[in-house]
């Protein structure tokens, strides 16, 4: 029989069909995956999520130049205890990060290991009720910023009956306690009620005490409840972004939404809390103070508006001029190519995405597209590079002081880039990143972490370097490696960007593999590559950090909200003050209170 089909058919047009039957197959399965039901059947074999938290310490240090004295009144006159409720050992280890972090801004933390906190509620009143004004009941998935709770309190009365509340919809790849949780705050007068009516979260009594107080609005505590499908698997390693991402994109208003201090990160990791302490408290964007809203009138301290201070920032921006290189694929331009010129692109004089295709779509404002003639594919990124600083040298090599070449998955804090570059000139032949050590003598700069070269770093490569022949002809090799051959072929320097404490400026992987001790295992390749001694903790990485890798480009307009418009309230963040041909001293403000 097979004989006879085979004469029929022919001998290739049987493994033909087949071939097509196993791809549609394929197919099939693909879109089943993509379908409600196929996530939801995903969720249901896939093992309930449990994070594994290690005990570690990360460390702390103190930016003298912050002016804290806005925050260290609030926390004076605005006094909340804070109420951890765990019940299980993963809770339990989770509590030491706590403490570590967000937790040693409450005025008093208090804890309880019962479903029902009914005794809890009762012995702080009893005990406390003189000693606060305001009670916080959080679980352990959350990240509070204690000083936007303050600022939002601050207009309340302490003893009127007020409560906020939000509730959060357990996931299983987003809580430790894989339980739906709600968070509370309760005003001293509505922690009295409670406690004399026997009234407590969980309690069937609960529902009716609530409601002869005052609710007040629930927004700034982030509750989350949406169908899971909702919910791509990719972001899911990373689900403490999603109620934000989620309210920027399905509100239509994009993060403006998301500007008057939010008070909580519901579903963060341990990890998580350490990575949100250094984006809140550490890394700023130099020359960049972020303005805060006064106090209204009534409030517990009367507080004018602080504007915002960028005259440093703009004095840079005309001194120091950067061309940023983005080199991606088309398949990834529609996903990068606007989140990157709506996020860490505008602080660039000039950026051009660079792809292998013509993108069917008008130019946006802020950004050019430019199609090289190379194919893609990561083992041809070499080639790639050339042709991408072949165009910048042809077309814009007098329009700027240094080229900044980054990856689609790389984001970058211009501003501090600046301040690295601004004591060195533009006819230096040097280039900065984060320095790798093998095979070249003066070390190389990381590809994901990019790379910055000075204008007369890119002419000698161009012309000393690729056109005469000295230097890798080939499309194929890696990337970072053969810039770095090529470079110092053409004796560039490879700079030291590390601040003055030897952190690192360049980042190469995600915050929270370079910041948590054990995050990577002692062999892992990064520390045989590294020229510098990578720190742990928050050691590893400067206040003036220059780029993260492993950034999706969702991620980056949290990075950036986080940066350029959250900031904890009542922290005036100040930074060093600038030598050389501008004068920073009357652009560092104290501000009087």
């Amino acid at each position: 029989m097979f004989w006879r089909f085979k004469h029929i058919w022919g001998s290739r047009t049987l493994p033909l069909l087949a071939s097509c039957l196993i791809w549609l197959v394929l197919l099939e399965l693909y879109l089943f995956a993509l379908s409600g039901a196929g996530i939801k059947l995903m969720d249901y074999l896939q093992p309930p999520y449990k994070e594994n938290i290690s005990d570690y310490v990360v460390g702390s240090r103190n930016q003298t130049l912050d002016n804290l004295s806005i925050a260290e009144q609030l926390y004076s006159s605005i006094r909340i205890h804070c109420l951890l409720q765990m019940t299980n050992d993963h809770e339990h280890r989770k509590l030491r990060h706590i403490r570590r972090t967000w937790g040693r801004r409450c005025n008093r933390m208090h804890l309880s290991q019962s479903v029902n906190p009914a005794g809890t509620y009762r012995r702080i009143y009893d005990r406390y009720s003189s000693d606060l004004d305001w009670l916080l009941h959080v679980h352990v998935d959350s990240y509070v910023i204690m000083e936007n709770v303050r600022f939002h309190l601050a207009s309340y009365a302490p003893n009127s009956r007020i409560y906020f509340s939000a509730f959060h919809l357990a996931y299983p790849y987003a809580h430790v306690s894989l339980r739906d949780t709600t968070d509370f705050i309760f005003s001293r007068g509505a922690l009295k009620q409670l406690v004399a009516q026997d009234c407590v979260p969980n309690n069937n009594n609960l529902g009716g005490c609530l409601a002869a107080m005052q609710e007040g609005p629930n927004v700034y505590l982030f509750p989350f409840k949406v169908p899971a499908e909702l919910v791509p698997f990719s972001l899911r390693s990373e689900f403490w972004n999603w109620p934000y991402i989620h309210r920027a994109i399905y509100s239509g208003l994009g993060f403006n939404i998301s500007t008057d201090y939010p008070i909580a990160f519901p579903y963060v990791t341990a990890n998580q809390l350490y990575v949100l302490e250094y984006f809140l408290y550490h890394l700023r964007p130099y020359g960049y103070m972020t303005g805060m809203p006064g106090l209204r009138q009534g409030s517990a301290l009367q507080l004018a508006t602080v504007p915002v201070n960028d005259t440093l920032s703009k004095q840079l921006y005309k001194q120091v001029r950067i061309l940023c290189l983005v080199l991606t694929y088309p398949d990834m331009y529609a996903k990068v190519a606007r989140a990157i010129r709506q996020t860490w692109g505008r602080h660039c004089n000039k950026l051009i995405v660079f792809s292998s295709r013509r993108q069917e779509r008008r130019e946006e404002a802020g950004m050019a597209t430019v199609a090289l003639n190379v194919s893609e594919g990561y083992s041809l990124l070499w080639g790639k590079a050339k042709a991408a600083f072949k165009h910048v040298y042809r077309h814009y090599l007098d329009e700027a002081d240094w080229f900044f070449k980054a990856d689609d998955d790389t984001y970058a804090i211009i501003d501090n880039m600046r301040y690295m570059l601004h004591p060195h000139q533009p006819d230096e032949a040097i280039y900065f990143g984060c320095k790798f050590t093998p095979d070249v003598k003066q070390g190389y700069m990381s590809g994901g972490a990019g790379y910055v070269l000075s204008r007369e770093a890119v002419r000698r490569l161009v012309e000393d370097g690729l056109d005469s022949g000295r230097c890798n002809q080939n499309q194929m090799g890696t990337e970072d490696f053969e810039m770095g051959v090529c470079l110092s072929t053409c004796n560039v320097t490879a700079g030291d960007s590390r601040d003055a404490e030897g952190r690192h400026r360049f980042l190469p992987l995600s915050l929270e593999h370079m910041m948590i001790p054990g995050r990577m295992s002692n062999d892992f390749w990064l520390y045989e590559y590294m020229y510098y001694k990578l720190k742990e903790g928050l050691e590893c990485c400067s206040t003036y950090a220059i780029t993260i890798h492993y950034v999706l480009h969702y991620q980056m307009y949290l990075f950036d909200y986080l940066l350029y418009n959250m900031r904890p309230y009542g922290i005036i963040m100040g930074y060093e003050p600038l030598t050389g041909k501008l004068n920073s001293k009357r652009n560092f403000t104290r501000f009087q209170i």
